[in-house]
């Protein structure tokens, strides 16, 4: 329903907006205005019904806004509304498969050539990669341990970096399983007093699909991180 509200935000803009000449915005609700249907407008051109017809579009926007008479009956309405929507939740994720596999195939060849180029580097039965940069001391971290460390990430494809705690915050104190990627719970359970690792997390192990915050869906990622302590509680 949040979409047929853009839709009719946009069809204001159009109705209003001359292509070849800047439009000008007012006040506040003008502004909110344009990106509402700037927004439309993008979401639209992306996706599967960019070639309505704008001259409809817009005698739509009018006619309801204006309590016109409706061309079609509410049960014809209804109907065309659901099928607008499967159609354009088919379309979304025949285009996140799509995404999915390009990225699939991005992570087997950069596993492959990580493997091949560094002999240090192994595979976790669950999927990731991983390699100790130092060794610690002592027992390994288990589940529902409490943990004090370091970390640097990255993400995996570009080598960006995302997010560390060196020079930011203090190291974190944290309990391995609490809210956590899948990947982090098998990572820390390597890892014992003192060491430090790299591990290499295929996206489906990381952030998923959905992604977090400033994180994209379907982005693998790199951590660094240094175990410093497991403290008994």
């Amino acid at each position: 329903m949040k979409k047929i509200f853009y839709l009719v935000a946009a069809g204001l803009l159009l109705v209003s907006c001359n292509q070849n000449k800047a439009q000008q915005l007012d006040n506040a609700m003008d502004s909110i205005s344009w990106v509402l249907g700037r927004n439309t407008a993008e979401s639209l051109a992306n996706g599967p019904f960019n070639e309505i017809n704008q001259e409809v579009f817009i005698a739509a926007v009018r006619t309801t806004l204006n309590g016109g008479v409706q061309p079609i009956s509410d049960s014809i309405y209804r109907e065309t509304l659901e099928l607008l929507m499967r159609t354009a939740q088919s379309a979304a994720m025949q285009q996140a498969d799509m995404h999915s596999q390009q990225v699939d195939k991005m992570q087997e060849e950069y596993f492959a050539k990580l493997v091949a180029e560094n002999p240090n580097v192994k595979k976790h039965p669950t999927g990731f990669y991983y390699e100790v940069l130092k060794p610690g001391t002592g027992a390994n971290a288990k589940y529902s341990s409490m943990i004090i460390f370091d970390y640097r990430s990255y993400t995996m494809l570009d080598g960006k970096p995302y997010d560390q705690t060196y020079g930011k915050r203090d190291p974190i104190t944290h309990v391995v399983g609490k809210p956590m990627f899948p990947g982090l719970i098998e990572a820390f359970q390597l890892m014992n007093k003192g060491s430090i690792y790299r591990f290499y997390f295929p996206y489906q192990l990381a952030f998923g699909a959905q992604g977090s915050g400033s994180i994209p869906g379907y982005t693998p990622m790199i951590y660094e991180i240094e175990l410093h302590n497991i403290p008994t509680i």
